[in-house]
């Protein structure tokens, strides 16, 4: 997940949305049971294509049926699915509260893919909502049954997410670490979304360090990545990445040029918290330049958002 913090700082919270944890049947599944990897199945694809909301109402379709039929593994899927939407909006209590009901189930189904996946998931909200301690005790069970079932995947998003906490705390070296290790996996796994999410952690760590050339070389490479596969969130926060950068660099028309597209691609995903903070960003290097035709198109624009989130 890609988490909020002061404009532009994007950290690249990761974990995996409606990945298929239980094994597939060898027999066709019953009717009902069916419509319940369907539901699961159109929120992944609805989750693809930006639709939030649609795909939410699917995940919960899934979770009520899959509990009239005390299916277990469907039960624990779509709670992980619902409570990754709940970190994405920011509403990360909820997210624990999902996250640690899937893992009571899935600890209860004694399935350790299901457990896996729900560590990681419970993980991620306890980091939104600055649990860390709690964070870090359920990645280090998480990472030890990544190693021992094989899963490369779900270990790299371990390493990446426990490298963030290692930012957070200042330990630059143990989170560069740990995001070189993620980047080698998934690279090795060809999973480019993940992999330009420690391309943009990297780069956030060098940046902490004062290498901004090294700093903008990672944003670059996340870009190219994300836009790549499509990734439409994502390449927002690697413009505003390479915005911030920009700017402390001392290349503040290249700056502004970066806010105002971090602006449009947050607008267009319809996060408008990250589009407010970019476009007053440009609306300060345009004010300093001078440049009064863009000054005023900017001011018309933050002047509609305001309006449109009274």
């Amino acid at each position: 997940m890609r988490g909020r913090c002061a404009i532009g700082v994007t950290l690249a919270l990761l974990f995996v949305i409606g990945c298929s944890a239980s094994p597939e049947p060898k027999v066709t599944p019953p009717p009902l049971l069916t419509k319940v990897r369907q539901w699961q199945s159109q929120g992944q694809r609805l989750l693809g294509q930006g639709e939030w909301e649609l795909a939410k109402s699917a995940f919960e379709d899934a979770r009520q049926l899959a509990e009239s039929l005390d299916d277990l593994p469907s039960v624990v899927e779509a709670l992980n699915s619902l409570g990754a939407i709940a970190v994405q909006e920011r509403r990360g209590e909820e997210a624990v509260l999902l996250h640690r009901r899937a893992l009571g189930l899935a600890e209860e189904s004694r399935q350790s893919p299901l457990i896996l996946q729900s560590l990681t998931r419970l993980g991620a909200g306890l980091q939104v909502v600055g649990q860390s301690a709690e964070a870090q005790e359920r990645y280090q069970r998480a990472s030890g049954l990544a190693r021992e079932s094989g899963d490369k995947k779900q270990e790299a998003i371990v390493l990446n997410n426990l490298g963030l906490l290692e930012l957070r705390s200042g330990s630059f070296d143990a989170a560069r670490g740990k995001f070189e290790a993620a980047r080698a996996l998934n690279q090795a796994l060809g999973e480019k979304r993940e992999w330009s999410a420690n391309l943009l952690n990297l780069g956030l760590v060098v940046e902490a360090q004062g290498q901004l050339d090294e700093a903008q070389r990672h944003f670059e490479s996340a870009l190219e990545l994300d836009k790549a596969s499509e990734h439409q969130l994502a390449i927002a926060g690697d413009l505003a990445a390479l915005a911030r950068v920009l700017e402390k660099r001392g290349n503040k028309p290249a700056a502004l040029a970066y806010y105002q597209r971090a602006y449009w691609s947050y607008r267009a995903v319809e996060d408008m918290v990250r589009a407010r903070e970019a476009l007053e960003r440009a609306i300060g290097l345009a004010r300093e330049f001078n440049r009064r035709d863009e000054l005023a198109i900017f001011e018309r624009e933050l002047k509609a958002i305001t309006a449109q989130t009274r």
